[in-house]
């Protein structure tokens, strides 16, 4: 089997399986919309394995090739740093011009639990803001590597280098426009971050996943490690259901939110950055071979 026929086949799989977990989900009564929304979050969180799934036995069996080439590496601390830091300061801005211009944070979490009519605080929310805290910033990134290793496997590990082909800035598209589509039906027929508020919804998670993706390949080229890339995705999604909505809390997700308008905006720019660094570098070692090669 080609390579080409191997990527179709992973892109017929992991969207099928997806549409039809969301319809059946959809089917069942499953939604984002109202309070009981762990049921749906069950169905997102076990659907980001998907990816896994249907990469594995085409790359291991149809393809023929080693378990390593998915880019089972760790890669250097010094990028787990790196990658941390962008991301929590990704956050911090978002935040900081949602408390400047928009929504003020709520301390008492009144807010935050009127989403959920007929549950109780469990705790004082001066020790459950600490607690959120601590688990958004450590707790988070650990805990999420694994189903976040699901979808980096299909994505990063298996995609991305089987369009490198076309070239790096083109396989970095390409694929992270893949991911921001393939994640499509979760919110169309679930309700997926953005309630009834859908299909502008749709609009502002795809500009989010393109920019975040762009950044993942561009850390994946450099480093080869699907390991690190599952980190970023483990600790941005660490940070998405973190402290960060439980504090600043509004109806309106389209602005407010690590999804809406401002943090699409600032991904988008974080994507757009390294495209183009990448596409500067590339550049450069093209005059430079074009310099040092000699003329036959």
């Amino acid at each position: 089997m080609s390579s080409g026929t191997g990527v179709s086949l992973f892109l017929v799989l992991a969207f099928t399986l997806t549409i039809a977990a969301s319809l059946i989900a959809r089917a069942l009564g499953v939604s984002f919309v109202g309070p009981s929304r762990f049921p749906a979050q069950l169905v997102v969180a076990g659907a980001m394995f998907i990816p896994a799934l249907c990469a594995l036995p085409i790359h291991l069996v149809l393809l023929k090739r080693p378990l390593k080439e998915l880019g089972f590496r760790w890669g250097k601390f010094r990028e787990y740093a790196k990658a941390y830091a962008i991301i929590v300061g990704l956050f911090a801005v978002n935040y900081a011009i949602v408390y400047l211009f928009l929504v003020k944070p709520d301390f008492s979490l009144q807010s935050f639990v009127a989403q959920f009519p007929g549950i109780p605080r469990p705790t004082p929310a001066s020790r459950l803001i600490l607690l959120l805290t601590l688990a958004t910033f450590t707790g988070a990134p650990v805990l999420n590597l694994i189903p976040a290793l699901g979808e980096e496997i299909g994505w990063r590990g298996f995609l991305l280098p089987n369009l490198e082909q076309f070239g790096r800035r083109k396989a970095a598209l390409l694929s992270s426009l893949t991911w921001a589509v393939w994640h499509t039906p979760f919110i169309l027929f679930l309700g997926f971050c953005y309630g009834r508020q859908a299909w502008p919804g749709a609009l502002l998670h795809f500009t989010m996943i393109v920019g975040l993706g762009v950044w993942f390949a561009s850390v994946w080229f450099r480093t080869r490690s699907t390991v690190l890339c599952a980190f970023m995705h483990a600790a941005f999604n660490g940070n998405f259901y973190g402290i960060w909505t439980i504090v600043f809390v509004s109806p309106n997700k389209l602005l407010v939110g690590p999804a809406g308008v401002i943090g699409a905006a600032l991904t988008l720019a974080l994507g757009l950055f390294f495209f183009s660094r990448a596409l500067g570098v590339q550049k450069i070692e093209r005059r430079y071979n074009a310099f040092v090669t000699p003329i036959p």
